[in-house]
């Protein structure tokens, strides 16, 4: 007869709905850092960045709400952490521009096209020959070497990479004794590493570049 005298228990927590939030990349929960975007093949994928230490926070995220959600739970601003609603204003503003690349056309990529140019510079590396106007995105490197955590081995030659692309273009002369053909092995051998050390769906989204 006295059992409205019993402990009540607490409520159950609230159930959380919609996808789940992934983790962090590896070691960086809780880096002060901002919202970026790349669009792949007219898809804009989100990820958080920490300035300070040019490292790649997140796994790329192509739901604005679930990026804001990801940034409340393991990123901070100068003056703290902050709930979706204030993350969702920074994701808006990811989707107009930049701070780390100014050029529109820098972060947008079309996989076709980067699997044709290492097409092109498998070919290079065949027949011995240039390949008048090839190109590599350097955003695109410099974020996948940032999500990496710049792992990439030394032999790999990251501060080669613009040479050797010049040179596989015919812009830039070949020293030596050093053939065509070594050089763009070389740079591929830099893509496999960059590809390679990075983690997550970076290295499966951009899967196009290794060979």
């Amino acid at each position: 007869m006295f059992d409205f005298f019993r402990k009540k228990p607490p409520p159950a927590p609230a159930m959380e709905t919609g996808p789940a939030v992934p983790a962090p990349l590896a070691g960086r929960d809780g880096h002060l850092g901002a919202i970026e975007a790349i669009r792949l093949d007219g898809t804009l994928h989100f990820f958080g960045f920490d300035f300070r230490s040019d490292l790649a926070l997140s796994p790329l995220i192509a739901d604005p709400a679930l990026m804001a959600r990801f940034a409340s739970r393991h990123m901070t601003q100068r003056d703290g952490t902050h709930d979706e609603a204030y993350w969702s204003q920074l994701v808006g503003h990811a989707v107009e521009g930049s701070e780390l690349c100014s050029d529109e056309t820098g972060r947008t990529i079309d996989s076709r096209a980067l699997a044709a140019t290492i097409a092109s510079l498998g070919r290079v590396r065949r027949e011995g020959t240039p390949e008048p106007g090839f190109g590599l995105p350097y955003h695109l490197r410099y974020l996948l070497g940032a999500a990496g955590g710049w792992e990439v081995p030394e032999e790999a030659g990251a501060e080669d990479a613009d040479v050797w692309i010049g040179q596989v273009a015919g812009d830039e002369p070949v020293a030596g004794s050093t053939t065509l053909q070594e050089v763009a092995a070389r740079l591929q051998a830099h893509l496999n590493a960059l590809v390679g050390a990075a983690p997550g769906n970076w290295a499966t989204l951009f899967a196009a570049l290794k060979s």
